[in-house]
């Protein structure tokens, strides 16, 4: 028998049975009813599809009582509108005041085999050839990324500094180059640190702090023993950094 003839069976039962016990009349009531008797099974399926309909209509109430909870509460405060910066990921900062904002490139470096030792630094100056702003930093780094090459630091003219190239990682930002002690090639051993600047140009103000403090920073991480400018490296090859007043640097 078929569900709907099965609920009809059972209203009518229960019907019958409530107008028997309200005694609205002596006389007996006789109830016909053409339809099957239900089985055991049949109960059986109607009960347990009755308690899965009433589970359902439960978690419909408590789903809309979440909801309706979620609508009560003050939605939380948005920030205000900023401009997008041209860098992108994190910014670091330490007690030292050092603020360095990661724009990590994709190549022009690679891996050691084995922790590197750093003991130098290699302090270089470069620009946008190609494009209308000389100190574009997205121009600058995809000049290096047309070249293959990198440097680990970039400081741009208002003194912030960039993280091209993660210090445990080689740069290639030196190139063929011996040192005064006779070591050759300096990417090995050395972090390379550019600076924005024309070949006419004058270093900022900021760009001296902004190199004092991490030159500084990384002599407390690293043994430096040297802080050279590309040129001492590249003797007639480079003349990086152009203008750099070593006076400058502590």
């Amino acid at each position: 028998m078929g569900l709907i003839g099965l609920a009809i069976a059972v209203l009518v039962m229960v019907l019958g049975t409530g107008y028997l016990f309200l005694g609205t009349s002596s006389a007996p009531l006789t109830v016909t009813n053409d339809a099957e008797a239900p089985s055991a099974g049949g109960i059986a399926e109607y009960e347990a599809l009755k308690t899965q309909a009433t589970d359902a209509k439960t978690q419909v109430e408590e789903r809309a009582a979440d909801v309706m909870q979620a609508l009560d509460e003050p939605a939380a405060a948005l920030p205000p509108d900023q401009p997008a910066p041209e860098t992108t990921q994190a910014t670091e900062k330490n007690a030292t005041e050092l603020h360095i904002v990661n724009r990590l490139m994709s190549g022009g470096f690679s891996a050691p085999q084995k922790a590197r030792g750093i003991d130098t630094i290699v302090l270089h100056s470069s620009y946008d050839l190609a494009g209308k702003d000389p100190y574009s930093v997205s121009g600058i780094v995809k000049e290096y990324a047309d070249y293959g090459v990198s440097a680990h630091y970039l400081i741009d003219r208002a003194g912030t500094i960039y993280r091209l190239v993660e210090d445990k990682n080689i740069a290639y930002h030196a190139g063929v180059s011996t040192m005064p002690d006779g070591r050759r090639n300096a990417n090995e051993f050395s972090l390379g640190i550019e600076m924005m600047n024309t070949k006419t140009g004058q270093f900022t103000k900021a760009q001296y702090a902004a190199v004092n403090t991490l030159v500084a920073s990384l002599k407390k991480k690293y043994p430096i023993r040297s802080v050279v400018g590309h040129s001492d490296i590249a003797p007639g090859r480079k003349t990086d950094p152009w203008n750099f007043d070593w006076k400058e640097l502590n």
